[in-house]
């Protein structure tokens, strides 16, 4: 009886409610009836009659008794029911303790579960959303990784179109001097025709991996590879530069022509390059070209060639044969001129106006402009650490 009681849930919280209002009744009863009787004796004592008096003060104390008695009854009830009314081992009272606790429990077991339904709920919507909006994104992305695929095979397809027609060359390697450490003369004997010496300096730490600058000189060093070791430029890669923290591979060919854009000479100069990325491994995303004077028309020219086989390009002090924007747009260009003597100030005209086309085409270009420095002084502004930085940075 008592057991199946426990079971139903709906009885124990009629159970629940009626002891919460017994208890209630239990304890504001006493009080409200010590309070009545104590206002009546103040009451009686004020109208001043012993025998009213006396007879407040008995029902008083009876009232008091009486109240101490219901304010217990919940207590005596309980140690009743606890110890008299028994169901084999199972007190009532135990039981409807046992049954109201479990009635909590399987409430926040409840809560708990609907808790964690509405998390796990959320979790799935967020993570729905995230995929839906990574799709979204992977989309874009390979949208924009299609269109820069087409621009690149165009350009490199221009690019072949264009190294084809200029062509490149293969040959074996001389060495005709060594004056120090890493700092030699040599020979490449291409298989055009052209033999072209060269000034080639190698780092102390020489490795792998290493970038290439390439320089191409102007018209007073023609048919003169050892002036090229006594050039500003030349003594700066020597002497100054730290090639412990940024070691680099520096070539310097030298031609025996006023020209480094006919006879072969692009295509010698292509496969003196190529023969330095075999033998000494040169990192192909760092071949960098510069030169001065008749040597930026070279540069140019190779720039426009060649394009992206180089990775940065510095002409000094001559415009480009070519002023279409078009070929030089896919390689970083810092170019400089002063401004002294009507020929530079033409060039630096010249190559103001090809920066800005390059740039306005998408290219990325910088015009470096020397204020006072004339065509036979500008080419010593070429020893400078921060223009190196750049070449290398690129």
């Amino acid at each position: 009886m008592i057991l199946s009681i426990c079971e139903k849930s709906y009885m124990v919280q009629i159970f629940l409610i009626i002891k919460i209002f017994f208890k209630m009744l239990c304890i504001l009863a006493p009080i409200i009836i010590i309070i009545a009787s104590i206002y009546s004796v103040f009451k009686t004592i004020k109208s001043g009659k012993d025998e009213d008096i006396k007879d407040n003060l008995t029902m008083l104390v009876r009232r008091v008794i009486a109240g101490l008695l219901i304010f217990f009854l919940p207590s005596i009830i309980s140690y009743v029911f606890t110890n008299l009314v028994k169901a084999g081992d199972v007190s009532f009272l135990t039981c409807f303790e046992t049954a109201s606790a479990e009635r909590v429990k399987s409430l926040k077991e409840k809560e708990a579960a609907e808790a964690k339904a509405e998390a796990e709920r959320e979790k799935r919507e967020a993570e729905a959303l995230e995929k839906e909006n990574y799709q979204k994104d992977q989309a874009e992305r390979d949208k924009q990784k299609k269109v820069f695929e087409e621009e690149k095979k165009k350009r490199e397809e221009e690019e072949r179109r264009k190294a084809e027609a200029a062509g490149s060359t293969t040959g074996s390697v001389t060495t005709i001097s060594t004056s120090q450490k890493g700092v030699s003369i040599k020979q490449f004997n291409a298989s055009n025709g052209v033999n072209m010496k060269y000034f080639e300096i190698l780092p102390d730490n020489m490795k792998s991996n290493l970038p290439l600058i390439v320089y191409l000189h102007g018209d007073g060093e023609v048919g003169n590879v050892e002036a090229i070791g006594s050039l500003p430029i030349t003594n700066f890669v020597k002497n100054s530069w730290d090639h412990n923290s940024q070691p680099f591979i520096f070539i310097a060919p030298s031609t025996n022509i006023t020209s480094w854009t006919t006879n072969g000479i692009p295509q010698a100069v292509k496969g003196l390059i190529d023969n330095a990325v075999k033998e000494y491994n040169v990192d192909t995303n760092h071949i960098i070209i510069a030169g001065a004077s008749r040597g930026a028309i070279g540069t140019w020219y190779m720039v426009e060639h060649y394009g992206s086989f180089f990775s940065a390009a510095m002409p000094m002090s001559c415009c480009a044969q070519n002023q279409s924007a078009g070929p030089y747009v896919s390689v970083p260009i810092y170019a400089i001129s002063g401004t002294s003597g009507s020929d530079e100030a033409g060039y630096n005209s010249c190559m103001s106006g090809l920066v800005n086309s390059i740039n306005a085409a998408g290219g990325h270009a910088i015009k470096d402009t020397r204020q006072g420095e004339s065509h036979n002084t500008i080419a010593f502004k070429f020893a400078d650490k921060k223009l190196f930085e750049w070449m290398l940075s690129q």
